[in-house]
């Protein structure tokens, strides 16, 4: 079962619990308006004039329960998304006890995701899952656990209502995973060292990462946020910063070095758009809302501490693996004037133009027209184009490409 099925799985309880009572029954007209009107009040202060962006947002009924039923779902995805982009985490194979601690929890989406994707994910037998669930709302800690015993009742949660800007101090516990999801880019939001003081609260709450897991070094931090400008580049430069303290990247980039993202221009981003038929009440909260949502759009950037070893999917010393030079697509296609399509494709340290004329037979019959953002490419035998300083590649007739596994 993918993630969107087993998403689909969990909405019946989401209604109930929206609802206050037993009724699973799809969204009917009213409540689809109310949900609608809920949400795109909730849209704009987030994502719009992000006038709610550190609000007490999730202690407002109506603003709960249109995250609860749109949000929600969407954010699992996004993790689910993210994961699935990354190495297989073969360091939880053989564990037989996961700790995980959500860091602004709100009602839970992101760890409970990565619960499902572990219990999914290959193990021999599922491994003992424990969640730790961090927020400053009651209310949102309160429906988080409420919907953990309703659908994933074996899993053991605990939850602490915290201000994370103000008295927040590493656990005493030791974490195999720490995720922070949409909630980084709400702390000192209008702090001109915001960058330096999120890294700080990072490398405080790493403290609490395990210092060995399976003979591998050290646990996993997981940190996703909104795929909008300034979200994206502050959370690149907060990585950046993460990776001189010793972190190792271990998706989606394929060098630990600083993103190319942040000296291409300031236009320039980094994020992950995943094709994706949501399922209801979201599909229909959105057309509703006349929203966009046929795709799940993230940054986020998967990351082990006191790991030396460089990145498991950057390229080797030679130039790359056997079967040619590696890249991550990092934009949509773009058309430009002289008729040829243009991707961007990172190696970890540049972001290089990829192109090929619109009707080139040869590019349609290896991919490239394909091709989407954070498709992982194995490029043999481009035509080498533009000069020593702006680097940029063309499909020719020799040229091989095709999207490989992400480990």
């Amino acid at each position: 079962m993918d993630a969107s099925e087993k998403l689909r799985s969990h909405i019946p309880a989401l209604l109930s619990l929206w609802r206050g009572n037993s009724k699973k029954s799809p969204l009917n007209q009213s409540e689809l308006k109310s949900v609608s009107e809920s949400l795109l009040r909730l849209q704009r202060g987030l994502t719009g004039e992000r006038n709610l962006v550190g609000a007490s947002y999730m202690e407002n009924k109506s603003q709960l329960g249109a995250y609860l039923l749109y949000y929600w779902p969407v954010t699992y995805m996004q993790i689910s998304s993210a994961l699935n982009l990354s190495p297989d985490f073969n360091l939880f194979r053989e564990k037989k006890s996961i700790s995980i601690l959500d860091v602004g929890s709100g009602p839970g989406p992101a760890s409970f995701a990565i619960c499902d994707f572990l219990c999914k994910s290959g193990v021999k037998s599922a491994p003992s899952l424990s969640v730790t669930l961090l927020d400053s709302s009651e209310k949102a800690l309160s429906l988080a656990k409420k919907i953990f015993t309703s659908e994933l009742p074996s899993i053991k949660v605990s939850s602490l209502q915290v201000d994370l800007q103000k008295d927040f101090l590493p656990s005493e516990d030791s974490f195999d995973i720490i995720v922070m999801s949409h909630a980084l880019n709400e702390l000192w939001k209008n702090d001109a060292n915001r960058i330096s003081r999120r890294t700080d609260f990072l490398l405080r709450i790493s403290k609490s990462l395990s210092n060995e897991l399976d003979g591998e070094c050290g646990g996993v931090l997981i940190l996703s946020e909104p795929a909008l400008l300034e979200t994206s580049r502050n959370l690149i430069c907060v990585r950046d910063n993460l990776i001189e303290k010793g972190f190792s990247i271990l998706a989606p980039c394929l060098k630990n070095k600083k993103c190319p993202a942040l000296s291409a221009g300031e236009n320039h981003t980094c994020h992950a758009e995943i094709k994706w038929s949501p399922c209801e009440p979201v599909a229909s909260i959105a057309r509703n809302a006349k929203l966009d949502r046929d795709s799940v759009k993230a940054s986020f950037f998967i990351m082990r501490k006191n790991a030396e070893s460089k990145s498991v999917l950057e390229n080797d010393d030679a130039g790359g693996d056997k079967n040619g030079l590696r890249f991550r697509i990092v934009s949509d296609g773009m058309l430009n004037k002289s008729g040829r399509v243009r991707f961007l494709i990172c190696d970890g340290e540049r972001r290089i133009p990829l192109s090929a004329k619109r009707d080139e037979s040869h590019a349609k019959d290896i991919g490239f027209f394909s091709l989407h953002r954070y498709d992982l490419i194995s490029l043999e035998n481009p035509e080498k184009r533009g000069d020593g300083e702006n680097v940029s590649y063309g499909i020719q007739s020799g040229t091989n490409l095709r999207v490989t596994a992400n480990q």
